[in-house]
């Protein structure tokens, strides 16, 4: 990339002069010279220097995005290449959510790593795209979860899931043993919400405002999804979670509550860069994904496949 925009860059990140230098192995009065060039360029001021250090104006706002975009098709342009000509990766990075923790993805690892022995692994979390910015960066290689809004440029998604989110109670509770239920139903339950997810209780609130219930009475936020069905187990608390996990939330003695539509329904799958497609690793695990769920759904896991 253009080393006054990489200078550019190093200033908006530290926001500071000297720091900025010495990041890009610059004096600091030739990185000032370098910043008041690029001013003259462009006609416009592009920093304010303030007690807090260098702040983009407006115009260098908009120059900023347009150097992150570089910078973006600058990486996806260096792995195209890199794809075409070695197809090797090092290193395989997958962030996914609890769905696929709990089903595919530990398979998936497994079969991509006997056939890429040569290629390292990590299988972090992810909730609700939180990690899109990382998959864009270069960080993450493949993101498995909702599909949620418009994909960023160099994104792509290949759908093969959809998800229902729905209430859990514990299999004593008075609601468990109603074979369906109503909405008005929910009005007077007290929740405990797995918390990493942001979007669970901003979807109930939702349905209840919706079926013109009154707020939803979240009592617990609970960081690990597999310890609110604990938690809900022996109580009259509910929770939500998605119907895939029926079989994971009956071993801690919850049952699903037959609603006449779910809380949340989303269509799933994986995230990628159009510029990783090219790796055989890439390809081999978006061959791999449908037909695991396809053995996931077979083995009981209630998966909505596309």
């Amino acid at each position: 990339m253009d080393r006054n925009l990489r200078a550019f860059g190093a200033v908006v990140t530290t926001g500071n002069l000297t720091a900025a230098a010495a990041r890009i192995g610059l004096t600091q009065p030739a990185l000032t010279k370098t910043i008041r060039r690029l001013e003259r360029e462009f006609g416009a001021r592009l920093f304010m220097r303030t007690p807090r250090g260098m702040v983009l104006t407006e115009a260098g706002h908009r120059l900023h995005m347009r150097v992150q975009a570089i910078e973006m098709h600058y990486r996806q342009a260096e792995e195209e290449v890199h794809a075409i000509t070695s197809g090797r990766l090092r290193r395989f990075n997958i962030a996914a959510g609890a769905v696929y923790h709990m089903t595919m993805a530990p398979d998936l690892v497994k079969l991509l790593s006997s056939e890429f022995p040569e290629t390292d692994f990590s299988l972090d979390f992810d909730v609700a795209g939180l990690t899109l910015p990382k998959l864009v960066d270069g960080e993450i290689d493949l993101m498995l979860g909702a599909l949620h809004g418009v994909p960023p440029e160099g994104i792509s998604r290949l759908k093969f899931l959809g998800v229902s989110i729905t209430p859990y109670c514990c299999r004593h509770s008075t609601l468990a043993a109603r074979p369906e239920i109503e909405a008005t139903d929910l009005a007077n339950c007290r929740w405990i919400i797995y918390k990493r997810d942001r979007l669970l209780a901003e979807r109930l609130r939702l349905y209840c405002s919706d079926h013109m219930l009154p707020p939803p009475a979240i009592r617990m936020e609970i960081d690990v999804l597999a310890a609110s069905f604990r938690m809900v187990s022996g109580t009259e608390f509910l929770t939500l979670a998605p119907t895939s996990l029926e079989g994971v939330a009956a071993a801690a003695g919850l049952v699903p509550l037959r609603l006449e539509r779910p809380i949340w329904k989303f269509a799933s799958g994986a995230w990628f860069r159009k510029s990783s497609s090219e790796y055989p690793i890439m390809r081999r695990a978006l061959q791999m994904l449908p037909v695991l769920a396809e053995d996931a759904a077979q083995q009981g896991y209630n998966l909505q496949l596309y």
